[in-house]
């Protein structure tokens, strides 16, 4: 028979064996795991920081388009605003087309009621106090209506360039026109001035007196004339100074 010891020293050898085989087998089942897990790791971890950078991207991308929505809505309001101020100079303009045509074709339908006269000083536009006298009386007899016209022509006497007196007699026109609407609210539109220099003298220009009296502005007070109606001219005589 052999010995109890030999037996017992045969089974814990076996167990040895046996224990160091499984866990070699072990060691070598998570080795194999981890080199397969390894790459699949390192290549989740890839497409997270792809998708993180996607993200990222698409966020800049959304800024973008909005940005970009922003500024066509800014333009497109921009162009709005443009296309409406220029209908509205165009309505302007339509109306002031036909108010000049109706003016026009209403020309005709005016004679010369009365003309008031105002001199001036040499080489001056200023209005003297007699000259706004006239003038006031003029307004006077315009108040409450609305069927005339002005027409305002300033004129000068020989001495001066035919340029300076042009200046000169249209900034004597302007002075009555504005006198007139200054002070009495006379709408411009109902006025017309124009300096016409030294042409049309009324008087000789080799005496003082005459020169004195070439140097004016001749207010045509133009009436509408109605069915039927007419109209006599009146001239306020020239006050030479």
């Amino acid at each position: 028979m052999i010995p109890r010891v030999f037996v017992i020293a045969f089974v814990l050898a076996s167990l040895l064996i046996l224990g160091g085989s499984g866990c070699a087998t072990k060691k070598y089942a998570r080795t194999r795991i981890n080199e397969r897990v390894a790459p699949l790791e390192q290549r989740t971890g890839e497409l997270e920081e792809t998708s993180r950078r996607n993200s990222q991207d698409i966020g800049r991308l959304d800024q973008g388009i909005q940005d970009v929505r922003g500024r066509a809505d800014r333009a497109q309001s921009q162009a709005d605003s443009a296309l409406a101020k220029a209908e509205q100079a165009n309505s302007r303009a339509n109306n002031a087309e036909q108010s000049v045509n109706d003016l026009r074709n209403n020309l005709d339908r005016y004679s010369l009621q009365s003309t008031v006269t105002v001199n001036f000083n040499f080489d001056s536009y200023a209005l003297s106090p007699e000259s706004r006298t006239q003038l006031d009386q003029l307004a006077a007899q315009l108040k409450g209506r609305s069927d005339y016209i002005l027409e305002i022509a300033g004129f000068a006497d020989y001495i001066g360039s035919v340029a300076y007196n042009n200046q000169l007699t249209e900034r004597r026109a302007e002075a009555v026109r504005r006198y007139l609407a200054e002070q009495y609210g006379i709408p411009v539109f109902r006025t017309h001035d124009l300096g016409f220099g030294k042409s049309r003298p009324v008087a000789d220009n080799s005496s003082r007196a005459g020169r004195a009296q070439n140097r004016r502005v001749e207010v045509h007070v133009l009436v509408r004339v109605t069915s039927g109606a007419s109209s006599t001219a009146q001239t306020s005589p020239a006050s030479p100074r």
